[in-house]
């Protein structure tokens, strides 16, 4: 297994590649395919995979393009309401890739429909928590992004409280 972190410094976007026996999973990416179609070929892999931890208001995300040139299943929690592609990844749910399984909880807060991914090794162990913008090194997610956007709305105080739980 390999993590590759990709960082967008003019939108403080961290987006990750998880390769493991021939496959990529993408974990929230952006909007430029090419980096990750490049991080791929150089494992001999196949993109065939993307979660998307939330709806992203500051970015667009390359998971749609993902889905129609490399035929990744795109997965996203079924609050979302998306109307693209995709399968639900929900609470308890848990998604075999590669030698790697991810494992999806609910982290409401930063928005209703939340979600960290929790990354597990070949023999089970917790090897990695993508945890979208619910949490960052030293500080949390806006919890007022999303009181009047989206499939969910929550006015910021709920979230805050949410993400405090």
């Amino acid at each position: 297994m390999d993590i590759q972190q990709f960082y967008d410094e003019g939108l403080a976007h961290a987006s990750y590649a998880i390769h493991s026996n021939g496959k990529v999973a993408l974990v929230d990416p952006g909007r430029d395919p090419k980096q990750y179609e490049d991080y791929a070929k150089s494992k001999n892999a196949e993109i065939t995979a993307v979660f998307e931890t939330h709806p992203h208001a500051d970015f667009v995300s390359s998971h749609l393009e993902m889905h129609e040139q490399h035929g990744a299943i795109i997965y996203v929690s079924k609050m979302v309401g998306a109307e693209y592609p995709h399968k639900a990844f929900d609470e308890g749910d848990v998604v075999e890739h590669g030698d790697v399984s991810f494992h999806a909880l609910h982290t409401p807060g930063h928005s209703p429909d939340s979600l960290s991914i929790l990354l597990k090794d070949s023999n089970g162990k917790d090897h990695a928590l993508f945890t979208g913008d619910t949490l960052f090194i030293g500080d949390v997610g806006r919890p007022d992004l999303r009181e009047k956007a989206g499939n969910m709305k929550a006015q910021r105080a709920e979230l805050a409280d949410m993400m405090y739980d």
